[in-house]
């Protein structure tokens, strides 16, 4: 008796509150189980079930079934290779190479032809003696502008052998008999100049190879 005492609460009677969850049946009341903490946000995160957002249920929704992660590996120069496995990656245009966008999802890559590459190739030309009057068979522009041209294209021949910036060569005389000189010689692009490391003969042919950009 004592305990059926202290199960009837403050309702004044078993009766009374049993039937604020219980219908005359025997069934659960719906209103009972309304009022009862079924909320996700009124129950706490365990070690193996957390609670999540509608954020970021959304974002699940948007990760196709069977989807696994993806990572890009770049091949740069034979050698060595770059890997991307997380965050953006930007795809940028450069002066020769435009991506576009087809929708819905098409990527591709137009190749064009950069204006700066614009260029005009001489070759076998004769250089001309910076002073005409009195030339001293070392100081030579590529022609009589005189013209710039790209830096690095110069190339010379002295009594066809080609000399170098970097090195000094051999380059034999305008006769067989000739002795040989040692030669190297240097340029400004700029103002369409080089100059040889020793003077050569007016017998001597002297023929050089180079580019003018357009630009």
């Amino acid at each position: 008796m004592e305990q059926i005492r202290d199960a009837i609460g403050t309702q004044g009677s078993v009766s009374n509150r049993l039937n604020q969850s219980i219908n005359s049946d025997g069934s659960l009341k719906s209103s009972a189980i309304d009022d009862a903490f079924h909320s996700i946000e009124n129950h706490a995160d365990t070690l193996n079930y957390v609670r999540m957002t509608k954020s970021q249920s959304d974002k699940l929704d948007l990760i196709s079934e069977e989807a696994t992660n993806l990572s890009i590996q770049i091949d740069v120069d034979g050698s060595s290779t770059i890997l991307f496995d997380g965050g953006v990656i930007e795809l940028q245009a450069s002066s020769s190479i435009v991506p576009i966008i087809t929708a819905p999802n098409i990527l591709t890559f137009e190749l064009g032809f950069p204006s700066t590459a614009a260029h005009r190739h001489f070759y076998g030309s004769t250089p001309v003696d910076v002073n005409l009057m009195d030339p001293d068979y070392i100081n030579y522009t590529v022609d009589s502008v005189p013209s710039p041209f790209v830096d690095g294209s110069l190339r010379v021949y002295v009594n066809g052998v080609r000399i170098f910036e970097d090195i000094e060569v051999y380059a034999p005389g305008p006769l067989t008999d000739d002795p040989w000189t040692l030669l190297s010689f240097v340029s400004n692009s700029v103002n369409g100049e080089f100059a040889l490391s020793s003077a050569i003969s007016e017998d001597d042919v002297i023929k050089i190879d180079y580019d003018i950009t357009f630009i």
